[in-house]
């Protein structure tokens, strides 16, 4: 268990926790405001079965005393139930923890009235003052500045009800000795108290965590048992029948090349799936990737070049920017990814003698990067869908190319780890345009 002493849990569930415990106090508070209610209400009517009590010294100031405590516990109580029904703001939680330190400070100047009605001395007779201490402690969480401020009160009216005793010098300076020992424990029990409740807590959202990381694991598993179902079934099917027509032997050597020409497509359709399965697979195991100052523009140069090489003039492919050198914290062969994926993306949708167009701006303290084509466009149906992991989205290219719908998923997992975003504009047959938006370095 961690020790909240004079400190808070983790910024990131900070205010989780406090929202979460001034709702329970919330809820002990309407619990002991009826239990405050009927207690005195209780004790207002033993007189009538035992007479005798109604002679006892402090009577009036007792019976004050309890019919103070019972109305007070009715307006505590009402004013929960506003409370509790309202808006959970940040400001809503600051008037609960406020309510339920002023009740708590009620309960103890009540125990502390028991106390010296007992024999007008709080000397000795200090165990209903410890009960109200005790049980404030054990029921309600508060900050520690919340609970320094209840033991400052409480040693306040602590010396108040010594200056109403007449004590002599070395009683009234025992009983502040006490009164510091009563409340040093009160102070260290209560934040004792409090951090059990927050390492329960944090305990918990861990559970909770790990167990939306299970699930997302167990869907990804899904996901890759149902791609490799489907889309490694066709291929092997292929390969399984085509070898069944190499086995007769009227093929003639042209058949024979055909139909092993159309082997080895279906196995590297295969191999490609995965390939990609394992390179996606590897990706989600790492939360952050190295990243280093780079010129974007340098690394765009090298990328179009690369890309002219592949497409021999069957697409022409433009790359525009800015005189001045933008740079940006990235993976280098990691974003290479990334665009390999957008531009094969532009290729198969673009039409032979069609346009690609690499873009890159700087507005403010964010790099736009674009890739766009004039090809055939995206149907609105299939745009929400675009990033998701096998997409339903995905289709075949202009020239019978097939998609195993991760491209797209793995460009937005790499672009998040860059610190950027990634989005879409498409119309159908005007072109698609991906926008990704990264932080820029100085």
């Amino acid at each position: 268990m961690n020790f909240y002493f004079f400190s808070t849990p983790p910024s990131s569930q900070a205010e989780a926790f406090r929202q979460e415990y001034s709702l329970q106090n919330l809820r002990k508070l309407r619990l002991a405001s009826t239990i405050t209610q009927l207690v005195p209400c209780g004790i207002l009517l033993l007189p009538l079965a035992f007479p005798f009590l109604s002679h006892i010294p402090h009577v009036n100031f007792f019976r004050g005393l309890n019919i103070s405590l019972a109305f007070a516990s009715a307006l505590f109580q009402v004013m929960e139930c506003f409370c509790f029904n309202s808006q959970k703001t940040q400001d809503q939680v600051w008037k609960a923890q406020l309510l339920c330190l002023l009740f708590a400070f009620t309960l103890i100047l009540s125990c502390l009235g028991i106390t010296y009605i007992a024999q007008s001395n709080p000397k000795n007779t200090l165990t209903m003052y410890l009960l109200g201490l005790v049980t404030v402690a054990f029921l309600w969480d508060f900050e520690y500045y919340e609970s320094l401020a209840l033991v400052v009160l409480s040693t306040l009216a602590f010396s108040g009800v010594l200056g109403l005793t007449s004590l002599p010098m070395d009683q009234v300076v025992l009983n502040h000795c006490m009164s510091f020992v009563i409340m040093t424990c009160f102070f260290v029990l209560s934040r004792v108290m409090y951090s059990h409740r927050a390492t329960y807590f944090l305990q918990l959202k861990e559970i909770e965590e790990k167990n939306l990381e299970i699930e997302k694991v167990s869907r990804a598993k899904s996901e890759i048992l149902g791609v490799v179902a489907h889309d490694l079934r066709s291929p092997f099917n292929n390969i399984e029948m085509l070898t069944s027509l190499l086995q007769k032997q009227t093929n003639s050597p042209e058949q024979q090349q055909q139909y092993l020409n159309l082997i080895l497509t279906s196995c590297q359709s295969s191999r490609h799936i995965i390939k990609e399965l394992l390179y996606l697979s590897k990706e989600e195991q790492q939360d952050s990737i190295p990243l280093e100052k780079t010129n974007l523009c340098t690394l765009l140069q090298e990328v179009q070049q690369e890309w002219e090489t592949q497409l021999q003039g069957s697409r022409l492919l433009k790359l525009t920017y800015s005189d001045t050198p933008l740079y940006a914290n990235l993976n280098k062969e990691r974003f290479q990814r990334i665009m390999n994926n957008l531009l094969s993306n532009a290729v198969k949708f673009t039409p032979h003698q069609g346009e690609i167009t690499i873009g890159l701006q700087r507005a403010d303290k964010k790099l736009l990067l674009t890739v766009a084509d004039n090809g055939i466009g995206i149907p609105d149906k299939f745009k929400a869908q675009l990033f998701d992991r096998f997409s339903k989205a995905r289709r075949r290219g202009l020239k019978g190319e097939k998609s195993t719908g991760l491209g797209l998923s793995i460009c937005r997992q790499l672009v998040e780890k860059h610190g950027g975003s990634i989005d879409v504009e498409s119309q159908e047959r005007k072109g698609t345009t991906f926008q990704i938006i990264l932080p820029a370095v100085n």
